[in-house]
């Protein structure tokens, strides 16, 4: 269908334009003051932002996590996702430790095939590294896939990489182009602090298990190797403010990038002290004086906004005898939240509020995917996913997940309505809702890895 966007504030080139869209054929064929054009469809965007579709980076769905099964799948994930104009959702594929990658990779496009209403990619996190497994992954990167996220800590769980595994990737992998992706929490000074009389019941003892000095020290491990081999690297959910700090520092010496997530701009520990805070444990852990963080973001020190999405069933949070929390999944919801919680970052200036969507949902994270050709900007040969945005809708709760889980943000509100958003040129919603709800039009973004030259 060939469509006409007009009257709406389009963000284009780093500003706030009055420009028109025309789309066909699922790309945006022409943007500018267009005049008369034959067309199928006009959309009226007066009073609205457009911007293209938003990238949720970090996300977990639809996977087994320890001895939990997440609440989201890709089709309940995806459609809260669209809804609130995430049109492609990045989430991870994990090497079990029975499995190799591929067969991983294989489960997860299975459960995602036909299923989503947003296009999917996924970031590769490998746990066994043979020189086979390393040849592996080299037709991979040249097939498609990217990103690459290395752990360092967990170790019970089999993903910990070491620093001198994560330099000996950077070296053979870096230079073919991949995006390595970095959980930073040191294993070391998570392992050597004394449980012995804390109080185990109280879920604020989390902030003393995994202290910001844990994520510092990894984030200055990594961020030395990476500017030693000339690596690309981005840090996943920055908790802490010397820590991103020290990725601002270094930023213009090599391709780093890093994101904070929304729960660590709004959420701070006091959560944890709850009579219920074990429905908030995450990691790393909220943390304390989020007024500095909030302004250092605000400043522009993110490079992207993720959610971290990783909701749990409410049973399985609450499913725990008091005594340990230790035992309590951590992770929680955040996909549905996340355009209507970056907004109010900068939600003095609407404005610069809806230039930060365009840049840290969707410019940023496209380019650090490796789909920025053809995702992240309202440019002609782009990939029609937009989004037309009025940031005066009525006032209503905030949902973080459509999915049975504990809500992250409970009395939180936003007045951002989703007046349309288009996937690949066609209209899948309309003021808040699927329009076609029982028909998934979303893509898998990479190519499926039968089809690389894999021995």
């Amino acid at each position: 269908m060939k469509t006409l966007i007009r009257n709406g504030r389009m963000a284009l080139d780093g500003c706030l334009q009055h420009l028109d869209v025309l789309v066909e054929d699922g790309r945006i064929t022409a943007v500018g003051s267009l005049g008369e054009v034959l067309v199928e469809r006009e959309i009226d965007a007066a009073g609205c932002y457009v911007l293209p579709g938003f990238i949720d980076f970090h996300t977990h769905v639809d996977d087994q996590i320890g001895p939990y099964y997440l609440a989201d799948t890709y089709e309940s994930a995806t459609r809260a996702a669209l809804e609130n104009g995430i049109t492609t959702l990045c989430t991870f594929v994990t090497q079990g430790p029975d499995e190799t990658l591929l067969q991983a990779m294989a489960r997860a496009r299975a459960k995602a095939e036909g299923q989503s209403h947003s296009d999917v990619l996924w970031h590769l996190t490998p746990t066994t590294f043979s020189p086979a497994d390393l040849a592996t992954l080299k037709v991979l990167l040249s097939g498609g896939y990217r990103t690459l996220k290395l752990y360092t800590t967990y170790k019970s769980a089999g993903i910990y990489a070491s620093y001198d595994r994560i330099e000996e990737l950077f070296t053979s992998l870096g230079p073919l182009g991949s995006q390595f992706l970095i959980h930073c929490e040191d294993d070391g000074i998570i392992e050597a602090v004394d449980p012995t009389g804390l109080d185990l019941s109280k879920a604020f003892t989390h902030t003393r298990l995994r202290p910001e000095a844990a994520e510092i020290v990894a984030i200055q491990r990594v961020v030395e190797l990476a500017l030693a081999h000339r690596t690309s690297m981005h840090v996943v959910h920055v908790s802490t403010l010397e820590g991103a700090r020290h990725l601002v520092a270094n930023r213009g010496k090599g391709d780093l990038s890093f994101e904070t997530c929304p729960q660590y701009l709004f959420l701070d520990e006091s959560w944890l002290a709850r009579e219920d805070g074990h429905r908030w444990l995450c990691s790393p852990p909220l943390r304390g004086d989020r007024l500095s963080f909030l302004e250092l973001i605000r400043q522009g020190a993110a490079d992207i906004i993720a959610t971290d999405h990783c909701p749990f069933c409410t049973r399985d949070k609450d499913n725990w005898n008091g005594q340990d929390f230790r035992v309590v999944p951590n992770g929680m919801p955040g996909i549905s939240a996340l355009p209507h919680v970056t907004w109010k970052i900068w939600e003095d200036d609407p404005d610069r509020a809806a230039m930060g969507l365009a840049t840290h949902l969707s410019l940023n994270p496209a380019h650090r995917a490796g789909i920025g050709d053809r995702k992240g900007a309202l440019q002609p040969g782009m990939d029609a996913d937009i989004v037309v945005l009025d940031p005066r809708g009525p006032e209503r709760p905030l949902r973080s997940t459509s999915a049975d889980a504990f809500e992250a943000f409970p009395g939180f509100t936003s007045h951002l309505a989703f007046r349309h958003v288009l996937l690949h040129g066609e209209t899948r919603v309309q003021d808040g809702r699927l329009t076609q709800p029982a028909a998934p039009t979303g893509r898998l973004l990479q190519p499926s890895p039968a089809s690389l030259s894999l021995a």
